[in-house]
């Protein structure tokens, strides 16, 4: 196979993203030297990406980087497409021969950017830190604070005291500033208190993101934050002897900050997640929690703490009057509960027609029937998908039975004990809901569609008296249906809307070239 050169890579990205996504037809915002990214997806709308030339900078997830990396990531592009994408067309130029060199990431793509540069994977810095000028006043600082965002006015103080919250002398900005156990700044983000440009935000250049805005206390709870703002918030509605305890703001997602903290303050050992009342938020908390675990601490000490709006601010807001902004369910988890409440409602009707047909069938054939009909819509919701049909009533019609009979064979070989059918079947159900964590969920149809391929051939290796490993089998079948169901639900015809402008906008455009719409499929890379 023919690979692209070090040098076709470097000129990808130079690619001025900013220009490229206005082709695109791409919704930007431009905000001073750079444009903001709107964009939608299952979760809703987002403004969370910054675009500079040919830099871009996601600060909800702060992760960021140069166009080839972009459109891995915000497309879900393999390598050769998003090379072919940017480079409009040009082919690779090396030969079949395989250049070990090629394989490894380009440097320029382990280094997160936003704005000017920031902190490389390997340790290098791109340019040096430095506190921007303190203002000689901090007037905006506590008119803003105070008065827009409602903060208590000795909880601020504290934070000035300790001289990790100022005013910026150039623009008037707040400064966020990040240390480490010594108080040493090593971090700092700025936020304007102009209503011109609400929402600016920007990490100061050279920043080590490992530091995040934070207090230390000396007691052994430390709760997090997504901002500074929703920290200084939290601690204003406790409005109680706050200090003893340790707080953290995150400036985004991220866990470095997380655990530089952790691994600094040995004193830690009850953590409280506070993240926004968002998908977002709701990801994030269930990827800490699984990474504090891994690292020893304990599943019932790390706890979440639910703010009775999207965030702590916004609860704030609504206890002074203003209109704030609500919780937001992530649509996922929503679509899992309503997918269990489906099932559950259909084994309860025992009348149906569905109830009737299943019983009786499994009356003349046990559990084979169970596994050959699994089979049979297996082939049937993988025909559809092939066809791309846009009608995904009988591709969910045929998923939801493989889910129904995955979980009516797991009860089954499992044994009744002495729970009642019908409650050993729910009970079931919300032990999959109560797993179901949507982080780890975000594979495309056909990759999905592929696992249970794979786990239909293992099937032939199974023998039916062996109980345990049927059991894993259904269990794993009945996981891959529920979460293709949820992914039918909510992002599936975006998929297939967003594949089909592809394969469209490249036929207008290649009808000369002898790439086929399978080629173009493959490239996509499913």
């Amino acid at each position: 196979m023919a690979l692209y050169t070090q040098e076709q890579i470097d000129k990808a990205n130079q690619t001025n993203l900013e220009e490229f996504l206005q082709q695109k037809g791409e919704r930007l915002k431009k905000t001073g030297s750079e444009s903001v990214l709107i964009y939608k997806d299952s979760t809703g709308e987002h403004d969370s990406i910054s675009v500079r030339r040919n830099h871009w900078y996601d600060h909800k997830n702060m992760r960021g980087g140069y166009p080839l990396k972009f459109m891995q990531e915000f497309y879900g592009m393999n390598f050769r497409t998003a090379m072919k994408e940017l480079l409009h067309g040009e082919e690779p130029e090396l030969g079949r021969k395989k250049n070990a060199e090629q394989e490894k990431p380009n440097v320029s793509e382990k280094t997160e950017v936003n704005g000017n540069t920031a902190k490389c994977e390997d340790g290098t810095k791109k340019s040096e830190f430095k506190l921007p000028e303190k203002d000689s006043n901090m007037k905006r600082l506590f008119a803003y604070l105070l008065q827009t965002r409602f903060l208590s006015k000795d909880v601020v103080k504290s934070f000035v005291a300790q001289k990790t919250l100022y005013q910026e002398k150039e623009h008037g900005n707040i400064v966020f500033v990040g240390t480490d156990k010594e108080g040493v700044p090593k971090s700092a983000c700025k936020k304007s208190t102009a209503e011109q440009a609400k929402g600016f935000r920007m990490t100061v250049a050279g920043s080590d993101c490992r530091y995040g805005f934070c207090w230390r206390g000396e007691s052994s709870k430390l709760y997090v934050f997504e901002a500074a703002i929703d920290l200084m918030s939290f601690i204003t509605l406790r409005n109680d002897k706050w200090k003893a305890d340790s707080f953290l703001a995150l400036n985004g997602l991220s866990p470095k900050p997380l655990l530089q903290f952790l691994e600094e303050q040995k004193n830690i050992h009850e953590i409280f997640l506070c993240l926004d009342y968002d998908a977002a938020g709701i990801e994030a908390c269930d990827k800490l929690k699984d990474i504090l675990i891994e690292k020893g601490y304990e599943a019932e000490k790390i706890k979440r703490e639910y703010p009775l709006y999207k965030d702590w601010n916004e609860q704030l807001k609504a206890e002074h009057g203003d209109v704030p902004i609500l919780p937001q369910s992530h649509p996922k988890k929503a679509a899992y509960h309503v997918a269990v409440r489906k099932l559950g409602i259909m084994n309860a009707n025992t009348e149906s027609p569905y109830m009737k047909w299943r019983k009786q069938e499994y009356e003349k054939s046990g559990i084979h029937f169970y596994l050959e009909q699994i089979k049979r819509d297996f082939k049937q919701a993988e025909k559809l998908v092939k066809k791309r049909e846009t009608d995904t009533k009988p591709l969910l019609a045929s998923i939801l039975r493989m889910a129904d009979l995955s979980i009516c064979l797991m009860c089954e070989v499992k044994g009744k004990d002495s729970l009642p059918e019908l409650t050993m079947y729910q009970t079931t159900i919300q032990e999959f809901e109560k797993a179901y964590k949507p982080y780890l969920d975000k594979a495309r149809m056909e990759r999905r569609i592929q696992e249970m391929k794979e786990e239909m051939e293992h099937l032939k290796t199974l023998a039916v008296q062996d109980q345990p490993s049927l059991f894993v089998w259904a269990k794993n079948m009945a996981d891959m249906a529920m979460r293709a169901i949820i992914y039918v639900e909510t992002e599936y015809l975006q998929e297939l809307e967003r594949k089909n402008s592809y394969v469209e906008q490249k036929t207008k455009e290649q009808k000369t070239e002898p790439d086929t719409t399978e080629q173009m499929e493959l490239e996509m890379g499913g």
